[in-house]
């Protein structure tokens, strides 16, 4: 199926046959070796002048940089990042050309930035609504115009892919980040470097009232694309190249951005704010590594983050991020037990097929048996086999002792069952429900996502009703304290629009919307956030459903934001970009 994209080309629109797309969840491990940049050379006009030490060619100081961790390059996550004042905003116009003397430059990276930029007319919260942007100086001309002539590692001001990384994290929101060594490989490489700030689940107005509920976020996120495509002409880089990265919440946003291209489900809420409506927000690629998304029977996982986990693997869990440790009560196991049954109703229910045998996708009503399971089994031995062979030929330099689950021959590697990798290797880490939590309260950052205009945070799984019915005669003062919290979202409207904003199964392969070209997806072997399957979900649905070219592999020995080896993702946006 092909779908119609409209491209942007230095102001001109142009109609055009293809696919773009990319999907942005985890960041990656944050390693040391940067790829490697095929010089930055300029052939300045005379006009290219850039001014050193500090100083603007406009006599502005220069702005701080940032600081990194560790002093490692960060490709995919969320960067150090900067609140500004309002004073520092640039408003009152959505035309770049009126901020041309307010480009800074940053000797340490050689690059021009535009910081603070709000790129909506009518923002519910400015200082939320604004974004960074960092272009390499080969680019830029002292006057804050384009030069045509430099040229980074092949690119060329008209040329270079737009990175997009949102720094969203458990649907909060988030700052614009400044340039720092985490993020300045991209400028080395010869990107152009975008970070929009945007609303979140604890946005609220001067009066109190939540303004960064879903779909708040996404919506934001909408809004920069059509800013930076209306702009295409005044700013170096191909508006037709924008590549949208984020890392665990950020990569759900990415996803959906990759899947809801110009969907008109967001239009009011674009209008809202003043979005530029005359320009498309769909995305040439998006990568990441995490991804975690809405929908109702997803959230099964919920009561079963390792996939296809079995009741008696449901006793324990230890979140050493939270610090909450524990063995889940007769009651949690129960429905654990009851949502992991519905789970495989709900994978049959897509009619997955394994695109490269034509082979259907189904589980065993045991969950631990049919092609699906096989499917998942494949991808976890996949990603051990990259590795220990990666190991073998001393392209990564770290011990490792082989789990009881996993045998390796030399060349491929093998793990005796889904129940032993998730005993042995990757154990529970949330207590039941993991998203939609029992007691609704600010612990789930979905809870708070789904909340509204006056309340804080919401119950948003329809499935526990039923859950809960089933089990009122064995778990009577359970059923009393919990059911009539989830009985409300039964019916609740406008709640079931925003969970279906924000669910990218809602419109993948829907005619009315422009997928992503490009996806590159990425998730940690050792990432117990969510359920593998629910990665490899979004990524078959893609590929069964849309012309989309589907990166997707699990990472082994990588776990929540970590999965990708060093130069990987920076080798893909070339790839695609220079074919």
């Amino acid at each position: 199926m092909m779908r119609k994209k409209r491209f942007y080309q230095r102001g001109v629109l142009f109609a055009a046959v293809v696919a773009a797309a990319s999907v942005s969840g985890c960041g990656n491990a944050a390693k040391d070796a940067p790829s490697s940049v095929n010089g930055a050379e300029s052939e300045p006009d005379g006009s290219q002048d850039p001014a050193k030490n500090g100083q603007s060619p406009f006599g502005k100081e220069q702005g701080e940089g940032g600081e990194g961790q560790d002093g490692k390059p960060f490709y995919a996550g969320m960067s150090m990042s900067q609140t500004p004042d309002v004073s520092e905003l640039l408003q009152g116009s959505l035309d770049m050309k009126d901020f041309r003397d307010k480009w800074v430059y940053y000797d340490e990276y050689d690059c021009y930035g535009l910081e603070y930029i709000v790129y909506c007319d009518n923002p519910a919260d400015p200082v939320k609504e604004c974004m960074n942007i960092y272009v390499p100086a080969a680019y830029m001309n002292a006057d804050g115009t384009i030069n045509e002539k430099g040229t980074v590692n092949g690119y060329t001001a008209a040329t270079a892919p737009i990175i997009y990384q949102n720094g969203i994290g458990g649907y909060a929101e988030a700052d614009a980040s400044k340039i720092s060594a985490r993020n300045s490989d991209y400028i080395k490489q010869g990107y152009i470097f975008v970070s929009p700030a945007s609303r979140g689940k604890e946005t609220q107005s001067e009066d109190g009232t939540y303004i960064g509920k879903s779909p708040a976020g996404l919506v934001d996120l909408k809004a920069g694309i059509r800013f930076l495509k209306a702009n295409d002409a005044e700013m170096a880089g191909d508006a037709n190249k924008i590549i949208s990265i984020g890392t665990s919440a950020g990569g759900a946003m990415s996803a959906l951005l990759a899947s809801t291209g110009n969907a008109k489900d967001y239009d009011s809420y674009l209008r809202e704010i003043g979005a530029v409506m005359d320009q498309s927000d769909d995305v040439y690629a998006a990568a990441g590594n995490y991804i975690e998304y809405m929908a109702d029977v997803i959230m099964a996982t919920a009561a079963d983050p390792n996939a296809m986990q079995r009741p008696e693997y449901d006793q324990t869990y230890n979140n050493s991020r939270s610090g909450e440790n524990g063995e889940s009560t007769d009651f949690e196991k129960a429905v654990s037990k009851q949502m992991a049954s519905g789970y495989v109703d709900y994978i049959n229910s897509l009619k997955l097929v394994d695109t490269k045998t034509g082979e259907p996708l189904t589980l065993g009503e045991d969950g631990r048996s049919g092609r699906f399971y096989q499917y998942m089994v494949q991808k976890v031995e996949d990603a051990a086999t990259v590795y220990l062979n990666k190991l073998s030929e001393g392209s990564l330099d770290v011990p490792y002792t082989l789990n009881d689950c996993l045998s390796w021959d030399g060349s491929s590697a093998k793990i005796t069952s889904l129940d032993d990798y998730l005993a042995d290797y990757n154990p529970r880490m949330k207590s039941v429900m993991a998203f939609d939590n029992l007691e609704m309260n600010e612990k789930s950052g979905e809870n708070l996502e789904f909340g509204d205009e006056t309340h804080q945070y919401l119950h948003f799984d329809s499935y526990m009703p039923d859950v809960l019915e089933k089990l009122k005669t064995d778990y009577p003062e359970e059923y009393s304290k919990y059911a009539e919290g989830y009985d409300a979202v039964i019916g609740d409207k406008a709640l079931a629009e925003r969970k279906k904003l924000l669910n990218p199964l809602n419109y993948i392969g829907s005619d009315s919307v422009d997928t992503a070209e490009h996806i590159r997806i990425r998730v940690g072997t050792q990432d117990a956030d969510t359920a593998l399957s629910v990665s490899a979900v979004l990524a078959l649905s893609l590929e069964n459903k849309t012309d989309a070219d589907v990166d997707y592999a699990l990472v082994w020995n990588q776990g929540h934001g970590n999965a990708d080896y060093d130069g990987e993702l920076l080798q893909w946006i070339d790839k695609i970009c220079k074919e």
